[in-house]
C-alpha cells in the first residue's frame, strides 16, 4: 500500500553509496506489515526496494509544507506541533517501523526540529529505526535534492527545482539532544563529507556513548 503526496521517477538521478541505509530495516519480522514514513517524495527506487517486504509506504514531501519553508517566529511551540501533526496525517494508533528522514533536519531550525520530534514521538516504538543524512557545519555544501533508495547500498539523489531553503547544520551531539524520541545509533562519513545516520528509539534514562562528529 502506497500513500504519496507527490512522486518522482528514475530519471536524472545521481547514485550515492551508502553504508547504513539497508540497516534501517533490521530486524524485520517476515509476517508483519512494515509501516514506512518517508518525509520526501515518492521514488520508484524506494517503492521497488520495499516491495520485498509486506509494506505500507507513506510519502509526505514535508519539505514543501508552507509553515516550514516560511520559517516564522509567530507560531508557538504548541502551534508548530499541531501543524506537524496535521502534515503527518497519521491515525492515533499508527506505529511507524521505518522513518526515512533524508536531510530534512537540515531544513528545520531548532524550534521546528523540537516540534517535529514531539509530533512524531507518539508513533515511535522501541523497534522503530530512522535513517538520515546531512551536514555537520555551515561550511559544508548540501545539495538542493530529494532522495530515495536504489538498493541495499545505494541512494538516488535528484535535484529539486526552485530556490534552496535556508540550511541549519547540526552535529551528532545536537541531534541527540534535540530529537527527544531518537538517539543516533550509528553514523558514517560519506565520500562527499556528509554524514549518514541510523537512529533508534531512545530508552528512558539511557544515553549511548558513541563517536560524536
Amino acid at each position: 500500500m502506497i500513500t504519496a503526496a507527490k512522486s518522482q521517477g528514475y530519471s536524472q538521478y545521481t547514485a550515492l553509496s551508502s553504508n547504513l541505509a539497508a540497516m534501517v530495516c533490521q530486524p524485520v519480522q517476515a509476517d508483519k506489515q512494515l509501516v514506512v514514513l518517508d518525509v520526501g517524495l515518492a521514488t520508484a527506487g524506494t517503492v521497488d526496494w520495499f516491495s520485498q517486504f509486506k509494506s505500507k509506504l507513506v510519502f509526505l514531501d514535508l519539505y514543501s509544507e508552507s509553515f516550514i519553508s516560511e520559517i516564522s517566529d509567530n507560531l508557538s511551540h504548541d502551534e508548530l506541533v499541531a501543524q506537524f501533526k496535521q502534515a503527518l496525517g497519521l491515525d492515533l494508533d499508527t506505529v511507524i517501523d521505518v522513518c526515512l528522514f533524508w536531510d530534512f533536519f537540515n531544513y528545520l531550525d531548532i524550534a521546528l526540529l523540537k516540534a517535529f520530534a514531539e509530533a512524531l514521538e507518539p508513533h515511535i516504538a522501541s523497534h522503530t529505526r530512522g535513517y538520515g543524512l546531512g551536514v555537520l557545519n555551515a561550511r559544508s555544501q548540501l545539495p538542493n535534492a530529494s532522495y530515495g533508495l536504489l538498493g541495499a547500498d545505494k541512494l538516488s539523489q535528484c535535484l529539486r527545482s526552485g530556490e534552496q531553503k535556508p540550511i541549519f547544520s547540526y552535529s551528532q551531539r545536537d541531534l541527540d539532544s534535540l530529537l527527544k524520541c531518537f538517539e543516533i545509533d550509528k553514523s558514517r562519513l560519506m565520500s562527499d563529507g556528509r554524514v549518514e545516520y541510523i537512529m533508534a528509539r531512545r530508552s528512558d534514562g539511557r544515553r549511548v556513548k558513541k563517536a560524536i562528529f
